[in-house]
């Protein structure tokens, strides 16, 4: 499969943040089918475990980088059109119920970069959040909510 050039550019900058909810691991451009590993693909077997029912990983959804626990955020290849909305999933539930987290990959890269920023200079990581992010959304909720722990420490 050939890597679109904004999943290229996205996974090669590999933003990592503090955030227990945000991304930690990026595969190589090289590897992307390689980290799919426990996401489409059997890590024991190598067979593949996507699916089209509710709750099953889609066979179009790439992985593109993870959180700490190995909580995935993913793409749909057949959205290329759209510039591939992000979504995330929590990992472990048993089924796939995914969140989506932005509009489009460069948006979600952008939104990583803010993150960094904030963390790396602002002591009211919240305050900030709270501009820039729409906490009506469960996954954004959850990272508002993941840097208060930080806070409190």
């Amino acid at each position: 499969m050939e890597i679109p050039d904004e999943i290229k550019e996205f996974i090669a900058k590999k933003i990592t943040l503090e955030n227990f909810c945000l991304p930690h691991f990026y595969p190589e451009p090289d590897t992307l089918n390689d980290f799919q590993i426990g996401y489409k693909i059997h890590g024991n077997t190598g067979e593949k475990i996507t699916g089209e029912n509710a709750g099953d990983f889609r066979e179009s959804w790439y992985v593109i980088c993870s959180g700490y626990s190995n909580d995935p955020f993913f793409i749909d290849m057949n959205e290329k059109n759209e510039n591939f909305p992000v979504y995330f999933a929590w990992h472990g539930a048993g089924s796939w119920h995914p969140i989506k987290v932005s509009k489009t990959i460069s948006e979600f890269g952008n939104q990583l970069e803010i993150l960094k920023k904030i963390e790396l200079s602002d002591k009211n990581v919240q305050d900030k959040i709270k501009e820039k992010f729409d906490l009506n959304n469960e996954f954004w909720l959850e990272v508002y909510n993941e840097y208060e722990e930080y806070e409190d420490e």
